[in-house]
């Protein structure tokens, strides 16, 4: 990230599961990385251990909450960044279970979010930064029928908190980026679920992590969903790198804010449960994972339907996923085995 080489990048929520593996990219292209979370358990990053030694005096952790705008000026104050991840956030299920934290998380904190990068800018009489962020498929809603593919631009009609507040924060993010203000360079992609090694809690769509890391571990694991279920799935190190590529990409070739970007595919489909089970199977061989249906989060994971990424492709470069199925299990095996300090026990639901 040469546009950034040396100066402070701010990622919030950057003790988290996405967080700590993009602290880890830009740490290796020499970048100044702050963490800022309300969470003060560092072993996501710290976990990388000999990984991570070397570029240890390049990170800075801070403890705060996004949702209080005091602390999120106080940390644009002090450290000054010259990019901004904000990945921030109250996932799907646990938003669910606390929607009044869900939105004072994930509206209400990226509102403070794009007001404290708005302020900085001007207060110094600064060109916009970038302000990048994961949206998400849930944005678009149960008019969506199983296995249908999602343009970039078809309606968003989300059922939950989690969703509401990601296609909220679109809006908002166009809105600081308009040519009328010019308050931010807000940039967006919408993910499928994100999974690997090392994911937090909170999200309906957790099982396909648990699927893989579980049965690698030598435990058991009963899925609350059918075996036929598809869920479109994106390896993290896939979702890391396409971030950065929308950082990176030439403005001029930026015909929209927000960008699906899809997951692995089998055929034309995302993967099934069963299919997911069979490449986990060739590693931690038969028995450990089975099926038993919970119809009220089956039914959450039936509205998300299959990303369409062809706008990333035509307007910045996106190649799609890198990981197959296949892949994606070996390198999640890889990971478990490199670096089991940073794995942390996952639940449905939380913060």
């Amino acid at each position: 990230m040469s546009t950034m080489h040396g100066q402070k990048v701010l990622i919030t929520g950057g003790s988290g599961f996405i967080g700590s593996y993009l602290a880890m990219a830009l740490l290796k292209k020499g970048e100044h990385v702050v963490l800022f979370d309300r969470d003060p358990d560092l072993r996501r990053i710290t976990g990388f251990g000999a990984q991570f030694e070397p570029f240890k005096k390049q990170l800075t952790f801070v403890q705060g909450d996004i949702s209080l705008l005091a602390h999120t000026l106080a940390v644009f104050d002090k450290h000054e960044p010259k990019g901004v991840f904000h990945l921030g956030a109250l996932l799907s299920a646990g938003a669910e279970s606390n929607p009044t934290m869900g939105f004072q998380v994930d509206l209400v904190g990226t509102w403070n979010v794009l007001e404290a990068t708005r302020l900085y800018c001007q207060h110094r009489n600064a060109a916009p930064i970038k302000v990048m962020f994961p949206s998400t498929i849930a944005s678009f809603g149960s008019f969506i029928a199983p296995g249908q593919k999602v343009k970039n631009e078809d309606v968003q009609m989300p059922t939950t908190m989690y969703g509401t507040s990601k296609v909220a924060v679109e809006r908002l993010g166009e809105y600081y980026s308009a040519q009328a203000r010019q308050w931010v360079d807000f940039r967006a992609v919408r993910f499928p679920s994100v999974l690997g090694a090392a994911r937090g809690p909170g999200g309906t769509t957790v099982y396909s992590t648990l699927m893989i890391q579980e049965p690698l571990l030598g435990k058991a694991y009963e899925a609350y969903v059918a075996e036929d279920t598809r869920l479109d799935i994106l390896y993290v190190k896939d979702a890391i790198e396409a971030l950065m590529q929308l950082h990176d990409a030439d403005p001029a070739t930026l015909r929209r804010r927000v960008y699906n970007i899809a997951g692995i595919r089998s055929g034309d489909q995302a993967p099934s449960a069963a299919e997911i089970k069979a490449a986990v199977e060739k590693i931690a061989g038969p028995g450990a994972i089975t099926f038993k249906v919970n119809q009220t989060l089956s039914d959450i994971v039936h509205t998300f339907g299959i990303l369409d990424d062809s706008a990333a492709r035509e307007d910045w470069g996106w190649k799609g996923a890198s990981f197959n199925l296949d892949q994606t299990v070996a390198d999640f095996k890889a990971e478990l085995d490199a670096f089991p300090d940073r794995i942390k026990a996952i639940e449905l639901f939380g913060a």
